[in-house]
């Protein structure tokens, strides 16, 4: 019986430092739009748009992960986006509400299928300050917005 304590309390120790550990998260974003947008200097650029619960190409309410993406473009299926601190490719943003964001200091965007007006799909890994990574799928839907840049 001492055995099996002993056992059952090293188990519990190995979880308690295992869970203090920062790590990967699997994203509750799971709903997804994609946009057209404007980059830094007025160039085109696509917005991908995730949310906690289903989203509206007019507003989006809540929390969400905004990824802009700037240069690259045409984008094609399987194509990667890096986002690094020295390069200007695009931006990834965790925001509570719009205007209450925290820039990702690294990342990617995996665009596993792109379609251009009808929507994209792909994966995500994006990295925060203090080790937070959020790793997701997405499906996303196109909004067919107005945008004019420049």
């Amino acid at each position: 019986m001492g055995v099996l304590k002993y056992a059952a309390v090293l188990s519990a120790c190995a979880w308690f430092v295992l869970a203090a550990v920062p790590s990967s998260a699997d994203s509750p974003f799971s709903y997804a739009l994609i946009r057209p947008s404007c980059a830094p200097w007025d160039g085109g650029a696509i917005e991908v748009t995730l949310t906690k619960e289903s989203a509206q190409c007019s507003r989006t309410d809540g929390p969400y992960l905004a990824i802009g993406v700037w240069r690259g473009f045409p984008i094609h299926d399987g194509q990667e986006i890096n986002f690094e601190p020295r390069t200007s490719v695009g931006f990834a943003s965790q925001c509570a509400k719009a205007g209450d964001c925290e820039r990702a200091e690294s990342g990617k965007i995996i665009f596993k299928k792109f379609q251009q007006g009808t929507g994209a799909s792909g994966h995500y890994e994006l990295h925060f300050k203090g080790g937070r990574t959020l790793t997701g799928d997405f499906d996303a839907k196109w909004c067919n917005d107005r945008v004019v840049c420049g």
